[in-house]
C-alpha cells in the first residue's frame, strides 16, 4: 500500500470518529454536544461506557461527564468517550455530558436511562426491512401486514411488527461539489437538497454531508432547516471527486443512529481520488442496514457503452468502469434507486420524489427463525400477493453476534 494511500485511510478514520453527531445543543451557535451511549431511556446497570458526539467551529478544550449530577471524569481530546460503573442498584440515572471549546463556548446535552424491568425478557435481534412498492412510477398504498411474506433464507418469517406510511428516518445528504459541479449544477443541488429538508417531520433526521477530493463538511443530524442549510454555502465547485470514501463516511455516521437510515448521494459516481475502492465500499455496505439513493448526473453519450472511455492519472479505464458498476450493485443491495438526471432543473424534483418514496415505505419487523452469528450472509427476498408489482428492499445482511 502506498504512503498516499494510507494517509487518506487514515485521513478518513480521524474524520468519522470527529463528526459522529447528533441533535445539536448550546446556545451559542458556535459548539454541539449529544450523548450517542446510551440512549436516551435505555435500560443500564453496572459498567457502562459513556460517548458523547462534539462538533465546533474551534478545537475542543474538553468534554466533561456528570452522572446524577456528580462530576465522574472529563476528556480533553477524540474519541470523548469515558467507562465508569454505575454500581449494582437497579435505578434510572441523569447522565450529562457539558463540551467546551478553547474560546470557552459550551453546549450541554442530558440524557435519563431507565431501570431494568425484571422478569422481561428483552429481545435484541429483531430484524426491521423498510420495503418500497411500486407498480411503474407509482408507489402502492394500503397493503396490509398479511400481503407481505418475508423470506430469510428461503425461509418464511413469522411478521411481529408491520407500519406504513410515515415511518421517521435519519439521512444522510452527500453532496458533490467538486471541479466538475461548478456552475449551475451546485446551485441545483442546494435547491434539491432544501426541498428535501423542508418536506421532513418533525421526529426525521437528516445531516449534510459535502464532499469533493476529501470530505469538506459535516452538519450535525437535527430536523432545523436553517442550521442544514448553512452546510450547503461556501462550497465552490473544486477540486477531485472520492465517492467512495464519502459514501463511507456517511454510513459510518449512520451506524449509530436508530430506525431507517437512508444515504442521498448527488454526484456523477466518477471516482479519482478514494482510497476505497468500489468493491471495498460494497463491502462495508453489507455490513450497513442503510438505503442508498444515487441521483446520478449524466452528461451526453454518457452510458454504460462509455465507460471505457474514461481514464486518469489515477484510474485505468477498467478502474473507472468496475467502481461505477459496484456503486450501482450497492444502490441495488441495499434497496434503493439510481435516478439518472442530465440538467440541472431536474435535480430539485428527483430530490422531492424521494422524499415521497421514503414516505410510502412499509416497515416490516422479524426475528429471524435461525441465527448462526457466525458472518454468513443472509439473502433476503420480500413477496407481495399481487401481480404486477415491483418490491424493493435491502437484499441481505450479514449474520454477526448482536453486540
Amino acid at each position: 500500500m502506498s504512503a498516499a494511500r494510507t494517509r487518506r485511510i487514515v485521513s478518513v478514520g480521524l474524520l468519522v470518529a470527529a463528526s459522529l453527531v447528533g441533535p445539536a445543543t448550546g446556545d451559542s451557535g458556535r459548539i454541539w454536544v449529544h450523548v450517542a451511549s446510551p440512549r436516551d431511556g435505555e435500560a443500564v446497570i453496572g459498567e457502562v461506557e459513556i460517548e458523547a458526539e462534539v462538533v465546533a467551529r474551534a478545537a475542543v478544550r474538553d468534554v466533561a461527564f456528570f452522572v446524577d449530577g456528580r462530576p465522574v471524569g472529563m476528556v480533553s481530546s477524540a474519541p470523548f468517550r469515558l467507562r465508569i460503573d454505575l454500581g449494582d442498584e437497579n435505578r434510572s440515572h441523569e447522565i450529562e455530558v457539558v463540551a467546551t471549546d478553547v474560546d470557552g463556548f459550551e453546549a450541554r446535552h442530558r440524557i435519563t436511562t431507565r431501570r431494568l424491568e425484571m422478569g422481561t425478557e428483552y429481545e435484541v435481534d429483531l430484524r426491521q426491512l423498510y420495503v418500497t412498492v411500486t407498480e411503474g412510477d407509482a408507489s402502492i398504498p394500503g397493503l396490509r401486514r398479511e400481503d407481505f411474506t418475508v423470506l430469510d433464507d428461503g425461509e418464511p418469517q413469522h411478521l411481529v411488527t408491520f407500519a406504513a406510511g410515515n415511518v421517521p428516518f435519519t439521512a444522510a445528504l452527500l453532496i458533490d461539489t467538486s471541479e466538475s459541479m461548478v456552475g449551475p449544477k451546485l446551485a441545483a443541488a442546494r435547491a434539491g437538497a432544501l426541498a428535501f429538508i423542508d418536506g421532513m417531520h418533525e421526529l426525521d433526521q437528516a445531516a449534510v454531508i459535502t464532499f469533493a477530493d476529501t470530505v469538506r463538511g459535516v452538519t450535525p443530524f437535527t430536523v432545523d432547516r436553517g442550521f442544514l442549510a448553512t452546510g450547503l454555502v461556501g462550497n465552490r465547485g473544486r477540486g477531485g471527486t472520492a465517492v467512495h470514501d464519502a459514501v463511507y463516511v456517511a454510513l459510518k455516521l449512520l451506524t449509530v443512529r436508530q430506525g431507517r437510515r437512508v444515504v442521498v448521494l448527488l454526484s456523477d459516481g466518477i471516482d479519482s481520488h478514494s482510497a476505497l475502492s468500489g468493491d471495498d465500499l460494497l463491502d462495508h455496505v453489507r455490513r450497513s442496514q442503510a438505503m442508498v439513493y444515487w441521483i446520478r448526473l449524466v452528461g451526453e453519450g454518457d452510458d454504460a457503452g462509455d465507460r471505457g472511455r474514461l481514464a486518469s492519472a489515477w484510474r485505468t479505464p477498467t478502474d473507472y468502469s468496475r467502481n461505477l458498476a459496484a456503486l450501482e450493485e450497492i444502490v441495488e443491495l441495499t434497496g434503493g434507486r439510481v435516478f439518472p438526471v442530465r440538467a440541472p432543473d431536474e435535480i430539485q424534483p428527483v430530490f422531492v420524489e424521494i422524499l415521497n418514496e421514503l414516505r410510502s415505505q412499509y416497515a416490516l419487523g422479524y426475528y429471524p427463525s435461525e441465527r448462526r452469528r457466525d458472518g454468513s450472509w443472509h439473502r433476503l427476498k420480500v413477496r407481495v400477493d399481487r401481480p404486477g408489482i415491483d418490491v424493493r428492499t435491502h437484499e441481505g445482511y450479514l449474520d454477526v453476534a448482536s453486540p
